[in-house]
């Protein structure tokens, strides 16, 4: 090798290091240019594709560099390509012969474990990971593959501590701390799993599922404008996220400004028209409008879709069913044999039928959703519900009152039964029920409310406004409900109503 070429590798090697992929591209082009192409040149191409993504690309290099030379630094580098191309049954075969030939190498065994689990071969890839854990070197990601093995087969506090244990073992291998991340988030421990996609941001501050997650988090606890600050970042660093994208569209939802939550998704669209999360998210948007034939256009696309998957057809039906195409639910719904229609799908025809005014047919379908799936209080409050607008109130009462045995905190049930004995002016019973059901749902703005009105009916005002103060305080805000609802027809002469109505504004 000339001077000159050796200058431009040892270049090259420092901008690898660098992550400069720009240069590195630059360097490797004055290198094929004096004739440098040969194996570590196609190697150097494929680790470039690689830091790029192409991993497809990558392989193809990888595969030259190999035909130039036999080195076994191709080889584990074209198993790896292939893998991360998903193709998981091409990079097993290649893995597996550099190991018959390298049995020792512990990058092997990890790389060869992790092929095994993505094809949901677990007892191979726990041999693998027990065989490499013998040897004295990279037992972080061993550790994180048998947590993984852990999740897969539902083990999860066993995978949180071997992704706690791989992490411990290694603080700079964020894949461990990621896994855990999730793991916690799985077990409920959201601040712990928070703090650990934050750890990951600060180790790498590129590493976008980290970034992904913490606005998933940032979602859910209502923290609208920072989840968009990371999700933005997201976007920056990579244009084509689609789930990043379709987040971005949520969090905007989330802070009620429609506009850029309806620009979001569109955009998300012209990348992928068929991702069926912003589709559903768009045409639930656009019912909020009450833009009803855009939301219909979108959803009958939707559910045109061949291979729509259970819970997004779920999602498309209660959709439909919301702008009241409740007839084209129940066509849909009916045919697909019976026998194929599974729990949630059949209780969907239930509704479907019963808002139709067909309850006899739908007293019949929850029946037998109730011999395939056992009484759940959801399933029991909706018969009784269908039982009264048939006429059968005490056979509904006695389904309220089983449900509220099974589930105290059932809302349905305690409202519709407490609304029966007051119906039949049995108010001190309606109000047991209620406080009962405040007492397990002490936050709930509609049992408060609910209560104002029942202690209203007996006459007890004081109670009832003490109770609608709490409403109003815990985030009841229907006022047209407040203003016209006659059970508290009794309160609204006291100055105490007057006063509240002042400093809420529903009077």
């Amino acid at each position: 090798m000339d001077t000159m070429g050796t200058a431009l590798w040892d270049l090259y090697e420092n901008q690898k290091v660098k992550g400069l992929s720009a240069a590195m591209r630059q360097t490797l082009f004055k290198l094929e240019k004096s004739g440098q192409a040969d194996d570590r040149w196609f190697n150097a191409m494929g680790e470039l594709a690689m830091q790029e993504k192409s991993y497809a690309v990558a392989a193809r290099f990888f595969r030259q560099a190999m035909d130039e030379k036999p080195h076994p630094e191709y080889e584990l580098n074209l198993g790896n390509a292939l893998f991360d191309a998903g193709e998981y049954q091409a990079a097993k075969k290649i893995l597996s012969g550099y190991l018959e030939r390298y049995p020792g190498d512990v990058h092997g065994m990890i790389d060869l474990a992790n092929c095994h689990l993505r094809l949901n071969e677990l007892a191979k890839a726990r041999e693998l990971c027990l065989s490499g854990l013998t040897q004295k070197t990279a037992k972080a990601p061993l550790w994180n593959c048998l947590g993984q093995i852990a999740f897969m087969e539902g083990d999860n506090g066993q995978a949180f501590e071997l992704f706690d244990r791989a992490y411990a073992e290694a603080p700079e291998y964020t894949d461990a701390l990621f896994n855990r991340a999730n793991m916690a988030y799985k077990l409920g421990r959201i601040q712990e799993a928070f703090d650990d996609f934050a750890m990951c941001v600060r180790k790498d501050e590129n590493y976008e599922p980290a970034l992904v997650n913490m606005a998933v988090i940032r979602l859910e606890r209502g923290e609208a404008a920072e989840g968009k600050a990371e999700i933005s970042r997201v976007i920056k660093m990579n244009p084509g996220n689609i789930e990043a994208r379709h987040l971005l569209g949520r969090l905007c939802l989330a802070g009620k400004e429609f506009r850029a939550a309806r620009d979001a998704f569109k955009e998300t669209l012209k990348r992928d028209e068929d991702h069926v999360p912003t589709q559903l998210a768009l045409a639930k948007l656009h019912i909020q409008e009450a833009e009803h034939e855009e939301a219909g256009s979108v959803l009958k696309r939707v559910l045109g879709r061949h291979g729509l998957g259970e819970e997004e057809t779920a999602a498309c039906l209660s959709l439909l069913m919301e702008m009241g195409e409740t007839a084209q639910c129940v066509q849909h719904l009916q045919r697909t044999p019976d026998g194929a229609l599974s729990i949630e799908m059949r209780k969907l025809l239930v509704l479907g039928q019963w808002k139709m005014g067909r309850t006899k047919d739908a007293i019949a379908q929850l029946e037998a959703v109730l011999a395939s799936e056992g009484e759940t209080p959801e399933t029991l409050t909706m018969l009784g519900r269908m039982l009264v607008q048939s006429g059968a109130e005490s056979l509904a009462e006695a389904r309220y009152q089983k449900a509220l045995e099974m589930d105290p905190a059932t809302q349905g049930a305690a409202f519709e039964l407490a609304r029966i004995h007051l119906a039949r002016n049995e108010g001190e019973r309606a109000v047991a029920i209620l406080e009962s059901l405040w007492r397990e749902t002490p936050d709930d703005p509609d049992c408060l409310y609910n209560l104002a009105c029942c202690h209203a009916r007996n006459r007890n005002f004081d109670d009832s406004l003490h109770y609608l103060k709490q409403a109003v305080e815990k985030g009841f805000r229907d006022i047209e409900k407040i203003n016209a609802d006659e059970d508290l027809q009794a309160i609204r002469q006291f100055k105490e109503y007057n006063q509240l109505a002042g400093q809420t504004g529903f009077n």
